[in-house]
């Protein structure tokens, strides 16, 4: 990573401090997080025999693509800090950061077509699937959503970029169609795990772990999987006062508690953990299906089970 954001120019500076190797004085760090997707390019990519030398391009450039999506996401969503940090629209201007994104994108892609021009397809149809996963959920912003078209949304937004992490791996090592398909598979079952479980830790999660207050996505307003099966289990009483909540800015304190407690009476937190084992479930059945080795089986089920339990 370090290596491809190597540069004295501004905006090459904005982005190591955005994905955590600088501070905001330019001074070296490790901030960069637990890079979920890349290792699991090159984990994938090992269990089908390929050497992690051959994986590398295609893992840097995913998660330089994550990151080019989290630039933009946080000009629209405002937020001000990502990881402690300040993001770099709060640092640098909106008009910086779009470049600043601009920039990381088009050096994951000449990263990326190191790995062949395979990976790159994959990495860029990826790309495209994400994006309009995030205008579909800015189009939730303004109406409610149902259960079903918030995973079509999650599939999209988070989900595409984890089911091509696994697909990476598989086309760097060669892998035939069918390995490949089950792989794709697998992500999808992953990344609905982890977002939904990402859903209510930003509900009812450990604040202290997650670095923000308990309920804050509720402050935000965000249209996350328990207000989906909220909105979808709601009376009449309960969805009216739910749609004038969500189309008020900001949020009260005493209107949150009440979204929270709603949420919990008409069953959304457990709705919401049931699902996510349900998906775990499902990853596991996919997990047999694949060739890996059997260490290889037990890592895995080892990050379902980090993926069910997380605190942050």
């Amino acid at each position: 990573m370090g290596d491809a954001l190597r540069g004295g120019t501004p905006l090459l500076r904005a982005l190591r401090l955005h994905v955590g190797l600088e501070d905001e004085d330019g001074v070296a760090i490790d901030g960069m997080g637990k890079l979920l997707r890349p290792s699991l390019v090159l984990f994938v990519a090992e269990e089908l025999g390929a050497p992690m030398a051959k994986a590398l391009p295609a893992a840097v450039g995913l998660e330089l693509v994550h990151n080019f999506s989290l630039i933009h996401d946080d000009i629209q969503d405002q937020d001000r800090t990502r990881r402690g940090r300040p993001t770099v629209w709060a640092r640098y201007g909106i008009a910086e950061a779009i470049n600043a994104g601009d920039l990381m994108h088009a050096i994951s892609t000449s990263v990326v077509l190191r790995a062949g021009s395979e990976a790159a397809a994959a990495l860029a149809a990826a790309t495209a699937e994400m994006i309009e996963g995030q205008s579909l959920d800015l189009a939730f912003e303004r109406r409610a959503a149902t259960v079903d078209e918030y995973l079509d949304m999650v599939d999209r937004k988070t989900g595409t970029l984890l089911r091509c992490a696994f697909e990476l791996g598989g086309i760097v090592a060669g892998a035939d169609a069918k390995v490949r398909g089950q792989l794709r598979i697998l992500g999808r079952s992953v990344g609905r795990a982890f977002q939904i479980q990402d859903d209510l830790l930003g509900v009812w999660g450990n604040g202290d772990a997650l670095g923000k207050p308990r309920g804050s996505d509720v402050g935000r307003r965000k249209k996350s999987f328990p207000v989906a099966a909220a909105f979808s289990h709601a009376t009449a009483g309960d969805r009216a006062r739910l749609e004038a909540i969500y189309a008020s800015e900001p949020v009260s304190e005493s209107d949150a508690r009440w979204v929270i407690e709603t949420m919990e009476r008409l069953g959304a937190r457990d709705e919401g953990a049931q699902k996510v084992r349900e998906y775990l479930a499902e990853a596991e059945a996919g997990l047999e299906a694949l060739p890996f080795s059997p260490q290889g089986k037990s890592e895995a089920r080892a990050l379902f089970g980090y993926l069910a339990g997380r605190e942050r």
